[in-house]
C-alpha cells in the first residue's frame, strides 16, 4: 500500500519505454546523467590542479633566480619570469665552465708542483739528514746538564722542560751541523715544521 502509484514517482524520473530512459538510469534536476556532471567536476579539478602546478613552479623560479629574487615585492609577468631564468641559467653556465677551466689549472699545477717534490726528493741522500750518534747524544747530555742545573735555581723550570723536550728532540734530530749551510737549511726546516703556532699552540 505504500508503494507509489505510476502518477506518484518522484520528480524527474519518467517509467516507461516511450520515454526512452530506464529506471537504472537517474538523471539530475537539471536532466543530465550524473556521469556527465561527475566529468564535469574532474576537469574542473584537474583544471584547477594544472593551474595550481603552473602557478607553483613560476613561484619557484621566483624565488631561485636571483634577480627576481632580489625584489620580491614587484609583480613581474611570466614571460619576464622564463626570460630571467633563461638569462640566469646562461650565467651559470658560463660561471660553470670558468670553474671548470679555473680547476682543471690547478690539477695542471698540482701535478707540476709534484713533479718538482719528486725531483727534490729524488736529490736527498737515501739515509736522510747525516747526524751521527755521537753529536745526538751529546746534544741530550748537554740539555739534561742544563735542565739540572737551572732546576736547581728554580724548581719551576723542571716543569717547562717537560713541556720543552719533545720540541728538543725533534731539533737534535733534525737539525744538522756538518756545515753552515745544511745548519741554516734544517734550522729553517725545523722552525716551519715546530715552532709553527699551529704546532705549538697544543
Amino acid at each position: 500500500s505504500d508503494s507509489p502509484k505510476p502518477n506518484q514517482l518522484s520528480p524527474g524520473i519518467t517509467v516507461g519505454l516511450g520515454a526512452g530512459i530506464s529506471l537504472h538510469h537517474p538523471v539530475s534536476h537539471r536532466g543530465r546523467p550524473e556521469s556527465s556532471k561527475s566529468r564535469r567536476i574532474t576537469h574542473i579539478s584537474a583544471e584547477q590542479k594544472r593551474r595550481f602546478n603552473i602557478k607553483l613552479g613560476f613561484d619557484t623560479l621566483h624565488s631561485l633566480v636571483s634577480t627576481l629574487s632580489a625584489q620580491p615585492s614587484i609583480k613581474v609577468s611570466k614571460a619576464t619570469i622564463l626570460q630571467k631564468t633563461a638569462e640566469y641559467i646562461c650565467k651559470l653556465q658560463q660561471e660553470r665552465a670558468a670553474l671548470q677551466d679555473e680547476a682543471q689549472r690547478l690539477r695542471e699545477q698540482i701535478e707540476a708542483l709534484n713533479g718538482s717534490i719528486n725531483l727534490c726528493q729524488e736529490q736527498l741522500p737515501a739515509t736522510g739528514v747525516p747526524i751521527t750518534r755521537q753529536r745526538f747524544d751529546q746534544m741530550r747530555s748537554m740539555f739534561d746538564e742544563y735542565v739540572r742545573s737551572s732546576t736547581l735555581q728554580n724548581w719551576k723550570f723542571w716543569i717547562f722542560s717537560i713541556i720543552i723536550r719533545p720540541l728538543f728532540e725533534s731539533f737534535n734530530g733534525m737539525v744538522s751541523t756538518a756545515s753552515m749551510e745544511s745548519l741554516t737549511q734544517t734550522s729553517l726546516a725545523w722552525l716551519d715544521q715546530h715552532c709553527s703556532l699551529p704546532a705549538l699552540r697544543p
